[in-house]
């Protein structure tokens, strides 16, 4: 790895005007656990390193107005064991578990993983399911995008220059209303071949979907809103049937690669299993939460 200057600010503000004087030569870190191993495998070369972690405030998590709060620098491990996060989100504990190691979840934060966007990551399509934003500070202010609008491609993302994800909020789910998510990786603390996360809302007393959101990953440049599955069983009684049709349809909406893990063929099958077995997950814990 060549020699690089490691600046610690002590304030959102100064960090982003430290990211402004250097510019392209500058890349904030976080928990470090993909920009340090990126440099040292020269696949990214950067003269000077912001760290964020000398910065106050940044890795709460808190419940307000209806939304659970998650700080930028919170760790995966803080996430994982935040009492708010199991009282209000159960599923998210649960991913969590097959999160990389130990090890890496006490370093590693979500800011940085949703600034690192890469395909089969954990975090993303949990929070579009969720119809998480972000609120991101820079030059300007700050301007606020939903999760699926901040991955725009491979490792990339609608950051702009010397801007920083102070913080990540999941509203809390509608009633009549669950999740299930599973990600299919060659070993459980892999990233994903296929991640898949499913909210379901059913009208009360019925099968009926009153709404739904079905997220992908691993299977795409950035995670994908499954919009044309969703759009087959919003407003539809749901039975095994009309899910399996639903779920089919998840093969003609993703654009998966291949690499050494999978190819874009077995990706793209293996998404219609992934998808019909959340949808059915997502629909019985919500029928049993109705006559629960």
């Amino acid at each position: 790895m060549r020699d690089f200057r490691y600046l610690q600010p002590t304030t959102l503000q100064e960090a982003i005007e430290l990211l402004q004087q250097y510019g392209d030569d500058a890349k904030a870190m976080a928990g470090g656990q993909s920009l340090v191993l990126l440099m040292r495998e020269g696949l990214v070369q950067s003269d000077v390193v912001v760290s964020l972690l000398k910065i106050p405030g940044l890795d709460g998590i808190v419940e307000a107005d209806g939304a659970v709060n998650i700080g930028g620098l919170a760790t995966h491990r803080q996430v994982e064991a935040s009492p708010v996060v199991r009282e209000h989100f159960p599923f998210i504990y649960h991913a969590y578990q097959a999160l990389a190691s130990v090890p890496v979840r006490n370093l590693a934060t979500l800011g940085g993983n949703l600034c690192h966007n890469a395909p089969g990551s954990d975090p993303p399509p949990l929070l579009i399911a969720l119809d998480a934003t972000v609120t991101l500070r820079g030059p300007d202010g700050e301007r606020t995008l939903t999760v699926e609008e901040f991955g725009t491609n491979y490792y990339e993302t609608a950051l702009r220059p010397a801007e920083i994800l102070r913080s990540v909020t999941a509203p809390m789910l509608p009633p009549h209303t669950a999740m299930a998510y599973y990600k299919y990786a060659i070993r459980p603390m892999d990233m994903a071949l296929v991640a898949v996360a499913v909210r379901v809302t059913l009208e009360p007393g019925s099968d009926r979907c009153r709404d739904v959101r079905v997220a992908l990953s691993g299977v795409a440049p950035s995670t994908i809103r499954a919009r044309q599955v969703e759009d087959a069983l919003r407003g539809r009684d749901l039975s095994e049937p009309v899910i399996a049709g639903a779920a089919a349809l998840a093969a003609v909406e993703v654009d998966p690669i291949s690499d050494i893990h999978g190819s874009a063929d077995y990706r793209r099958r293996l998404a219609i299993p992934a998808a019909r077995r959340m949808v059915q997950q997502a629909w019985q814990s919500a029928r049993m939460a109705l006559t629960g």
